[in-house]
């Protein structure tokens, strides 16, 4: 199957040995998405890992935001009131070959993020209690993904702490924090 494998075009998976992937490709399948389609939604129970094969799937943040509404009549306002709204902020964007989803391997068990397609896309989606099943009886295999996954998650903690301070200097017009 290696040959035919969509794992291999995937940098996460570059030390993982060809049977061994194979066996990893054959537990999943493949999805397809549209462009806007929710794949998973920030606190959802997290039982897959993704893989983004074709396409481009951001990753945001959903946040709620405290802003006053008015009610307008005869250029008066005659109520005014603080109303939240939800707004979300994407903090990456996921392209072919990469993984995302790894709230599933570690922690407690719920998304982080909520994952949009930004365009259609078609998506690797790996069931997570088989593959930690794998990492418990291959050690060795557990030890190289885990620490491809502490890549991820510190390139994805760096990217939203810029993020954070770009906005919070935007804001408060700071240079320190």
């Amino acid at each position: 199957m290696t040959e035919n494998n969509p794992l291999t075009d995937f940098k996460f998976f570059n030390e993982v040995k060809p049977d061994t992937l194979d066996s990893i490709a054959q537990m999943g399948e493949i999805i397809e998405y549209a462009a806007g389609d929710a794949i998973f939604r920030f606190d959802e129970p997290a039982i897959h890992l993704y893989g983004v094969i074709d396409g481009e799937v951001d990753l945001s943040v959903v946040f709620k935001d405290k802003v006053l509404k008015t009610e307008i009549e005869y250029e008066e306002a005659i109520q005014a009131s603080m109303v939240e709204e939800e707004k979300s902020i994407v903090v990456d964007c996921v392209l072919p070959g990469q993984v995302f989803g790894w709230a599933s391997l570690v922690g407690a068990g719920r998304r982080t993020v909520t994952a949009h397609c930004a365009q259609a896309s078609r998506v690797m989606v790996l069931p997570a209690a088989d593959l930690r099943m794998m990492f418990e009886a291959d050690n060795a295999l557990g030890y190289v993904i885990m620490k491809k996954l502490s890549d991820i998650i510190s390139k994805r903690l760096q990217k939203r702490t810029e993020k954070l301070i770009e906005t919070w200097v935007e804001a408060f017009d700071v240079d320190e924090i």
